[in-house]
C-alpha cells in the first residue's frame, strides 16, 4: 500500500484539494502524512490522515525523511502542497502496474483533464533528471536513501532520482494521460523562506556533493541562463563517456 507525504507551510489552496482527493481513495491501508511546518490547527476526521506539527520549519528535505520514517506502508509518494491530481486513479494505477518509480513530468503539467487511458513512459536518460520531478515522486520504500539533514531545500529530488537510476538501476517513469495542476514553488517563494537559501551554492550544494560522493557519483549543479538543464547531470565515477559528454556540453555553452 501507499503512504502519501506532504510537507506544507499552508501557502497554497491546492493542498486542501489534494486532501479531499486522498479521502476518495478506497483503501483502508492508504495513509496521508502531513508534515506541518507552520503550526496550523488543521485536523481531519479521516483516521488515515496523520498530521505531525513541527515546533519550527524543518524545511522540505528533512520533512521528506521524517515522513518516510513515519510511514507504515512499503510504498511512499512525496507530493508538493501546491499541486493536485486524481489520487484515487493514480493510486489504483501504480499498484496494478507494479511500477517501482514514478514522478512528475513537465509534459503533463497544467493539463486540466485526465485522458481515458494512462500509460507508463520511461525516462530514458539515467544521467539527466527531468525538471520539476520533486513535485511528485512515487517509489518503493526499500529504495529510499536518507537525505542529509543539513540539506534543507534543494537537491532532494536529484538524489532520489540518481540513487534509483545510477545506484539501484531502477528507471523512473511518468504517466502519460495524467492531468496535473499546480501553482509551483509557492512555499519556496514565500516570505517564510530566507532569501539566502534561494541563492546558488548554499550549504545545500555542499551537502548534496557530499551525499553524492558517498554514493559513488559525480555531479554538476550549474544551471546556465541560456540552457538551464544542459549540464545539470550526474554520473558514476568510472563513467568516462558521460563525463566527456558533460565537458563537451560545458565547452559549447562557454565558447559557443
Amino acid at each position: 500500500m501507499i503512504s502519501y507525504i506532504i510537507p506544507t507551510l499552508w501557502k497554497s489552496k491546492f493542498i486542501f484539494e489534494t486532501i479531499n482527493s486522498f479521502k476518495q481513495i478506497n483503501d483502508d491501508k492508504a495513509e496521508l502524512i502531513i508534515i506541518d511546518n507552520n503550526q496550523s490547527d488543521f485536523t481531519d476526521p479521516d483516521p488515515r490522515i496523520k498530521v505531525f506539527r513541527m515546533k519550527q520549519n524543518i524545511f522540505v528535505n528533512p520533512a521528506w525523511n521524517l515522513g518516510v520514517s513515519f510511514s507504515t506502508n512499503d510504498k511512499v509518494c512525496i507530493v508538493n502542497d501546491d499541486i493536485k491530481f486524481n489520487l484515487p486513479r493514480f493510486h489504483k494505477f501504480v499498484l496494478e502496474t507494479g511500477v517501482k518509480a514514478v514522478c512528475y513530468n513537465s509534459k503533463t503539467y497544467l493539463t486540466t483533464e485526465d485522458e481515458d487511458e494512462y500509460k507508463l513512459i520511461q525516462f530514458t536518460n539515467p544521467n539527466r533528471r527531468p525538471p520539476g520531478i520533486g513535485q511528485m515522486m512515487y517509489l518503493h520504500k526499500e529504495n529510499w536513501t536518507e537525505l542529509p539533514y543539513e540539506m534543507k531545500l534543494w537537491y532532494g529530488d536529484d538524489i532520489i532520482y540518481y540513487y534509483h537510476t545510477l545506484v539501484r538501476n531502477i528507471p523512473f517513469h511518468y504517466i502519460e494521460g495524467m492531468a496535473l495542476l499546480g501553482e509551483q514553488s509557492v512555499s519556496v517563494n514565500s516570505d517564510i523562506i530566507p532569501e539566502s537559501m534561494r541563492q546558488p551554492f548554499t550549504q545545500d550544494t555542499l551537502e548534496y556533493y557530499k551525499k553524492m560522493h558517498t554514493l559513488g557519483l559525480e555531479t554538476c549543479t550549474v544551471m546556465p541562463d541560456n540552457d538551464l538543464m544542459a549540464v545539470k547531470m550526474a554520473w558514476k565515477y568510472n563513467d568516462i563517456d558521460t563525463k566527456l559528454e558533460y565537458e563537451k556540453t560545458l565547452h559549447r555553452l562557454i565558447n559557443g
